[in-house]
């Protein structure tokens, strides 16, 4: 972590001034440890030059810049919140999400009414409470400088669903940088795709990809499905083949007019559902799918369409593919 510096103070009136916003001569005080402070700015800047800080005339125990960084982080947000509620202005957010993978956007301020620092929730005090019309706490913000939130605070706010947003700050910089930091967040405890009915876990978003291909028996026009998610799906690969299909997806597949029919595989001595040509009834292996057809439309070399066909829950999934992998194990053990 490069060096931080105490780059915020108070002034006489107790209201938080950036050291490029200070004036020397006038008294400035430690936002944590309420000392005197001292105003370092030289006007030079160039290499081997400190930008403007402050520094304490007599350092108090237990009173770090990383301290001070998470002090002043956390109120200029709350204060840059506030004023977006009282002016009614949005204040954008978007996140990688971690449980389908997608990049979510909006309003972070959509549903909040009031926002307090350090609200006591009995259980734990987030740096930021987020309340919304029923005035309770909905989302919660926690700055992270060296401490990340407390296992048992991240479970409360689970249990009782209040969404965590986590920033990571590395350098006194991110201050001048804040409302990218809050448009940007570290982490985002919530999901736009809805909850499993069975587990209680965020679905992930289907897609069905229809290729238009060829058959590699006659060179007919021939329709290929398979199925992706925003996360791997489990129940195969990544790229679910018909052989994967549920009843509704085949529907789904012929009615956009591909084949799908049931064939005799010589490589696994079985028969499983598959892509089929219309013209010769030759069919696409599931071996073979990836390399003949998905892989070249992904570089553009055949064309597709892709259809959103609902969710599915890669909790319940994977949990269903463990269990079959572990009834296989037993099994062949007790042969």
């Amino acid at each position: 972590m490069p060096e931080i510096l105490y780059t915020t103070a108070t002034d006489k009136d107790g209201i938080l001034i950036k050291a490029n916003n200070a004036e020397k001569g006038n008294d400035y005080f430690c936002a944590v440890c309420k000392t005197e402070l001292i105003l370092r700015k030289s006007g030079k800047t160039g290499k081997g030059t400190k930008r403007p800080h402050f520094a304490h005339r007599s350092l108090t125990p237990n009173c770090t810049p990383e301290t001070a960084l998470h002090y002043s982080f956390k109120n200029l947000l709350t204060n840059k919140i506030h004023q977006h509620i009282t002016t009614n202005q949005p204040l954008p957010i978007s996140w990688e999400c971690t449980f389908c993978g997608i990049e979510h956007s909006g309003d972070l301020l959509k549903k909040v009414t009031a926002v307090k620092v350090e609200h006591n929730l009995i259980a734990c005090k987030p740096d930021i409470a987020l309340f919304g019309n029923d005035e309770k706490v909905f989302a919660v913000i926690e700055v992270v400088v060296t401490h990340k939130p407390e296992e048992h605070a991240i479970s409360y706010y689970n249990k009782n669903n209040i969404i965590l947003i986590q920033i990571d700050l590395a350098s006194d910089k991110d201050i001048d940088n804040l409302e990218n930091k809050v448009k940007q967040p570290s982490y985002v405890g919530t999901c736009y795709s809805p909850k499993c009915k069975v587990c209680g876990h965020f679905q992930q978003k289907k897609t069905m990809t229809i290729i238009e291909g060829l058959c590699w028996k006659c060179n007919d026009t021939m329709k290929i499905a398979y199925i992706s998610g925003s996360k791997e799906l489990v129940r195969g690969s990544s790229h679910l083949a018909p052989s994967g299909f549920t009843n509704e997806e085949i529907d789904f597949a012929r009615s956009k007019g591909v084949k799908l029919k049931t064939q005799y595989s010589k490589t696994i001595q079985g028969n499983y559902v598959a892509n089929s040509c219309t013209k010769c009834d030759s069919f696409a292996g599931d071996f073979f799918l990836f390399t003949q057809y998905i892989s070249p439309a992904g570089y553009g070399e055949l064309p597709f369409e892709e259809f959103d066909i609902g969710y599915h829950c890669y909790h319940c999934e994977e949990v269903a593919y463990e269990n079959e992998e572990n009834f296989d194990a037993d099994y062949t053990q007790n042969m």
